[in-house]
């Protein structure tokens, strides 16, 4: 069984706990790196409670995960950019829980947590 690890915003790992359904629940909208087994990475904000339409919510853990990022996120300023069209744009990438070796998660790293906005995955150590 794998594990997810908690880490705060300056690098420091805060705890760690086993991955199963009931503690992904916990990553939701936290930055996410996970380590599949075929040895790649994936990184996004984790939704774990989306459903495949991508629209609903359950309120329920299924076989899968999602982690999604901003399509038009200038890195630089940490604003979105283009009309009200566009600039809200994510990319929803679904993570099978069965491939997930394990998960890295950055406490409160979200911009509803009054962090910058950013799709990159950054302990800073």
């Amino acid at each position: 069984m794998g594990k997810i690890q908690y880490y705060e915003l300056n690098g420091n790992k805060k705890c760690e706990e086993k991955l199963n359904e009931e503690n992904l629940g916990n990553i939701n909208g936290m930055m996410s790196k996970c380590y599949l087994i075929d040895g790649t990475e994936k990184v996004g904000y984790a939704d774990p409670y989306r459903t495949h339409d991508k629209k609903q919510y359950d309120n329920k853990v299924h076989d899968y995960i999602y982690l999604w990022t901003w399509d038009n996120l200038d890195e630089n300023t940490h604003q979105l950019i283009g009309d009200d069209d566009s600039k809200y744009n994510q990319t929803f990438i679904p993570i099978n829980i069965n491939e997930i070796k394990n998960i890295e998660v950055i406490l409160y790293s979200n911009a509803k947590w009054s962090e910058k906005l950013t799709n990159i995955f950054n302990l800073k150590k």
